[in-house]
């Protein structure tokens, strides 16, 4: 595909689309309803930037941004209260000058944009077409909209988003200044990234990984294509600082086994404390609010020195 030049897109369309928004929100927001791509559907992104310090800033990228700081306009009425979290420890210089990039999902594309594409094609062409058949919980619609294009979804994100960023924000510069955060899904799709990226990221950060990537583990092929997808590619993964989580209430009951075969990956390739961590929290369930208790530590993890 040819190389996309930033100067073609709309910014100054996407400028004045630009919104500064305060009340209860720790730092600043600037909003962009409508960011265009020549790989993926248009979505909003939102920009956030810590309270009484001024860049160059690191960059901290998520997913599933509308679920990041306002819980009156989620579906769930939860947060993950990111920016007070980090606006504290920005301000407590336990932490340097960061700017969040929220990346909004869009709903019925969600399973498709983040699923892992590689090792989704390493199935069967009839495993692929029985996942594709799959019922989104309780309605007419299929949970992936179509094939996984996750390959376009990281094109937008290190060839599209992350040079316009570098263009019209004042950010460092260097892969050691930027990092990754998603959750379930954006856990998936946040290991996928750092893999085929390794030079892009420093440090990503997959809470409550959905390995199964459905809704059960019982004669699923998914969690074993993936382990086969990671164990390929030691040397990539070796560029990365990497945290993993997981609960086991709800959704998250089902992580264990999977989440304890990729630590004794990790571990057989060396990895150590400091650039290896993967945490169990005991009643925790697959929710926003048990996410945002454990960001502190994350953000060490994942921001720090």
């Amino acid at each position: 595909m040819t190389k996309i030049r930033l100067k073609q897109f709309p910014l100054l369309l996407l400028a004045m689309a630009s919104l500064s928004l305060h009340g209860q929100m720790a730092g600043r927001l600037d909003r962009y309803p409508g960011f265009e791509s020549q790989n993926i559907e248009n979505r909003r992104v939102d920009i956030w930037f810590p309270s009484k310090v001024d860049g160059p800033y690191k960059v901290l990228i998520m997913h599933d941004g509308q679920m990041l700081f306002n819980a009156d306009s989620t579906w769930n009425k939860q947060e993950w209260g990111v920016d007070e979290c980090l606006d504290s420890l920005i301000q407590q210089e336990m932490l340097e000058p960061t700017i969040i990039v929220g990346i909004w999902n869009i709903y019925d594309d969600r399973h498709r944009n983040y699923f892992p594409q590689k090792p989704f094609e390493s199935l069967n062409p009839s495993t692929q077409d029985s996942l594709l058949q799959l019922g989104r919980g309780g309605s007419e619609a299929h949970l992936f909209s179509d094939k996984p294009d996750s390959d376009d979804y990281l094109k937008f994100i290190f060839q599209e988003l992350m040079p316009w960023l570098r263009e019209n924000y004042p950010i460092r510069e260097g892969a050691e200044n930027v990092s990754m955060m998603g959750s379930s899904m954006g856990g998936l799709i946040s290991m996928y990234a750092a893999l085929e990226y390794p030079s892009e990221l420093h440090s990503v950060a997959c809470v409550s990984t959905h390995w199964p990537g459905v809704w059960q583990n019982e004669n699923n092929p998914i969690p074993d294509a993936f382990l086969i997808y990671l164990e390929s590619h030691q040397a990539e993964a070796s560029q990365t600082r990497w945290y993993y989580d997981r609960g086991d209430a709800t959704l998250d009951s089902l992580y264990q086994p999977h989440q304890d075969r990729v630590n004794a990956l990790y571990e057989s390739w060396g990895f150590s404390e400091s650039n290896f961590q993967s945490k169990a929290f005991p009643g925790a369930a697959h929710r926003e609010l048990d996410w945002q208790s454990r960001l502190p530590d994350i953000l060490l993890f994942l921001l720090g020195s």
